[in-house]
């Protein structure tokens, strides 16, 4: 089964998902943010998550970071067959007004293939805010706290594993 990197914003993130792309083997592809060939383009995120369902009828898991995790949210309204669905760094204090509503597509999805990571003191949102934010829409979601003070979600043991048939 196909895993689809669905990254963060900046392009360091970049690097993190072809990294983790390399981790997870080849049936992994990663979703390059068209802003980061050209930083004057804006990103239209609801447009990239329809082109991205138009191509994936198959089912997939998906690893998804910061902002990739607000794209994984539309992948799931747009109805993008979503076997596991791993989210980390989960940009709580970046939200823009409605940001948090795309969550509730969690309230359909079986919370057993969910996993969340949240770093215990990211700066885009602890993993006390995460938890709370995605207990309130699902409390039987699994959230990991990882003792990291940053953004940084190194952890394609943690996805292997998780992943696994």
């Amino acid at each position: 089964m196909q895993t689809i990197i669905l990254p963060g914003y900046s392009l360091k993130n970049k690097d993190w998902a072809e990294q983790v792309k390399q981790e997870l083997g080849s049936e992994t592809r990663v979703v390059y943010w068209p802003h980061w060939e050209n930083p004057e383009t804006k990103t239209d995120w609801e447009q990239l998550a329809s082109e991205l369902a138009a191509k994936n009828t198959e089912e997939v898991n998906i690893v998804a970071k910061s902002v990739g995790t607000l794209v994984a949210m539309l992948l799931l309204r747009n109805g993008v067959k979503i076997k596991k669905l791993v989210l980390c760094g989960v940009p709580v204090l970046d939200f823009q007004e409605g940001d948090e509503k795309l969550f509730d597509a969690l309230k359909g999805f079986p919370s057993e293939n969910i996993l969340c990571i949240q770093n215990e003191n990211d700066n885009h949102g602890s993993f006390v805010e995460v938890e709370k934010f995605l207990h309130s829409i699902n409390p039987q979601i699994k959230i990991v706290s990882k003792p990291r003070d940053d953004h940084e979600y190194y952890y394609s043991e943690d996805f292997k594993q998780f992943l696994a048939p």
